[in-house]
């Protein structure tokens, strides 16, 4: 069980919600959603928890990213090392295709010769740019499936689950509610499994309301937690700022 204190301070705020035209009577209204700053006490928490998921992961059969890096090492050979060589060889080509760029790029009255070495740069940029890409996603993707990643995706969920919270005002006065019930990391992930469930299919209808709270704040409440837990902001302006540039076709 976790014990939230009081005298931890808001991070961030949800707009203020007024619910589609279409919206349940039953989903009823709220002031906001917040996600409150977790305090050092709630980190270490938070800490020993990743600790026990990350060796729950490794029990499992995850690997460790020292475990896999060594597996791709052992079989790969001199093929992970020729790939390593082409990436190195890509990051310096796309930098000097930068400067390149950087250093025609705008001027006017350019000769033949400038022209086609600009014109260069531009197909190396791109293509040294796709390589890198494509690299680094390979192996994004294969570092998904560590035990690092997994426990890291598990402490997230703990920090959402335990920090989420929206404003009610009942009897004239202003309080704050969590999101996700119960005691335990394991109660409030199955209430938020069951928040996930379409409207019809949710038996108990007195968890409408936060079903309705749940659909209108999750989505920013994730970014928020990722964005805090990956040190873009510790404050609402700071995170704000990350939210318009890591998200910004979304949070204009």
């Amino acid at each position: 069980m976790h014990n939230i204190t009081r005298h931890q301070v808001i991070t961030t705020v949800t707009a203020p919600t007024t619910p589609e035209p279409d919206t349940p009577k039953a989903f009823g209204s709220f002031a906001r959603a917040i996600f409150k700053k977790p305090s050092f006490s709630d980190i270490e928490d938070a800490e020993f928890f990743y600790g026990q998921k990350y060796n729950e992961f490794i029990n499992s059969g995850y690997l460790t990213r020292l475990m896999l890096n060594k597996k791709i090492g052992d079989v790969g050979g001199s093929s992970s090392k020729l790939s390593d060589e082409l990436l190195q060889k890509a990051f310096l080509d796309n930098l000097e295709a930068s400067k390149v760029i950087e250093f025609y790029e705008g001027q006017k009255g350019l000769n033949k010769e400038q022209e086609s070495k600009l014109s260069e740069a531009k197909k190396t940029f791109a293509s040294t740019q796709k390589t890198i890409s494509d690299f680094e996603s390979f192996h994004r993707s294969q570092y998904d499936q560590t035990a690092e990643a997994k426990a890291e995706q598990k402490i997230i969920e703990w920090f959402i689950f335990n920090f989420s919270f929206y404003e009610d005002e009942i009897d004239g006065k202003k309080e704050e509610f969590p999101i996700f019930e119960g005691d335990y990391y394991e109660d409030k992930k199955s209430h938020y499994l069951t928040l996930c469930e379409d409207e019809e299919d949710i038996e108990d209808k007195s968890l409408l309301k936060n079903k309705g709270i749940f659909d209108q704040s999750f989505e920013t409440l994730a970014k928020v937690a990722n964005l805090w837990y990956n040190k873009m902001g510790s404050n609402q302006k700071e995170i704000e700022k990350s939210l318009e540039e890591v998200f910004p076709s979304v949070d204009e």
